[in-house]
């Protein structure tokens, strides 16, 4: 079960990044991983705020972005070229990107908590 619809994605979070086509798989990822920073605790959340599906839009875009190859690296723009030397890098690695994802929307609400 995904914690969020492509209509709350579109009309509410504001994505546009993901199409519908799309939208489906990446949801049910991102789901996936909300259970399992949570433990399991999201399912029984009230989520009166909307806290688990901005979480869920969120991570759905960084696994969108993860699967394309992480981000832009280089940008030509006309006759502007920038290159990056490859070691020296501020680009987050995909376990970052997800995490900072969920982080945002699901910090304050106690679900990333380990404790008891």
């Amino acid at each position: 079960m995904a914690y969020a619809t492509y209509e709350f994605y579109r009309d509410s979070y504001g994505g546009d990044s993901i199409s519908l086509a799309e939208f489906s798989r990446f949801a049910r990822r991102a789901s996936e991983y909300i259970d399992m920073v949570t433990f399991g605790r999201a399912v029984q959340y009230p989520d009166d705020n909307d806290a688990l599906k901005r979480a869920c839009c969120a991570v759905a875009e960084a696994y969108k972005i993860n699967e394309e190859g992480g981000g832009i690296v280089a940008e030509s723009v006309g006759k502007i070229t920038r290159n990056y030397a490859a070691s020296v890098t501020n680009t987050p690695t995909q376990e970052e990107r997800l995490g900072t994802a969920v982080s945002i929307h699901l910090l304050a609400t106690g679900l990333l908590y380990l404790g008891v």
